[in-house]
């Protein structure tokens, strides 16, 4: 859930990054103000002189164009991202939980309908190679391209799924929030798929075809091991 805390920040929610888990941390430490826009809201929508959800800080950082303007206040803004790879496969086994069962989000091309995954509807498979095969076919490069809706230049903070305690810990230090640290080392998982993990095994020629498709991202975000082993390959 995207998120307005009380000191001015914002918090944007990428999908399967574990953005339940900070926000419900967030929220039981007592620095949420309110929620913000769309749940998955992204840079464009934050930043939409039309968006009536946006807060002061934000509109006072726009003109009337809808241009921002480097001499207004901006909020802190700070999100979390995950292995490209492994974002695939948390992906595959939310939607093939039963309760999901590939259902649709938003629509792409209707702007009133918007998600981050819209261009997903309708790739689902029983089998998890054949819906990377499906992704890929439609839209290369997808995760780096979905993390790239979120991670601009305004954003002030990029954490990893993979160390998202220890991340947000320091986020929250370098805003200079406080927080107890006991809650974030202690509180539970939020919002993981029940689906078993045995149920994702990649195609090991398809498994390299996403990574030389994701290398942007596999470099930018800092998982540069994982895409120097398609290079030494």
């Amino acid at each position: 859930m995207a998120l307005l805390l009380k000191n001015g920040a914002i918090f944007l929610h990428i999908p399967k990054t574990g953005g339940k888990w900070v926000a419900d941390v967030l929220t039981r430490s007592g620095h949420v103000k309110r929620k913000l826009s769309h749940k998955h809201c992204g840079i464009h929508q934050l930043y939409s002189p039309t968006n009536r959800d946006a807060p002061r800080t934000l509109k006072r950082f726009l003109r009337g164009t809808g241009r921002a303007s480097v001499s207004g206040p901006r909020p802190y803004l700070f999100c979390f991202v995950r292995n490209p790879l492994s974002w695939y496969e948390s992906w595959f086994r939310y939607m093939s939980q039963p309760e999901m069962n590939w259902r649709n989000y938003g629509h792409e091309i209707d702007l009133r309908r918007w998600h981050p995954n819209s261009m997903l509807n309708g790739l689902g498979a029983a089998d998890f190679n054949q819906f990377i095969r499906n992704v890929i076919a439609k839209r290369p490069g997808y995760v780096t391209e979905l993390y790239g809706w979120y991670t601009t230049p305004q954003v002030n903070f990029i954490g990893k799924q993979e160390s998202i305690r220890e991340d947000l810990l320091a986020v929250l230090k370098q805003m200079n929030l406080s927080v107890d640290e006991s809650l974030i080392y202690e509180s539970a998982r939020v919002g993981a798929s029940k689906t078993p993990r045995q149920n994702v095994t990649w195609d090991p020629a398809l498994n390299e075809e996403v990574k030389r498709l994701e290398y942007a991202g596999l470099v930018r975000y800092g998982y540069a091991d994982t895409a120097a082993e398609t290079r030494a390959a």
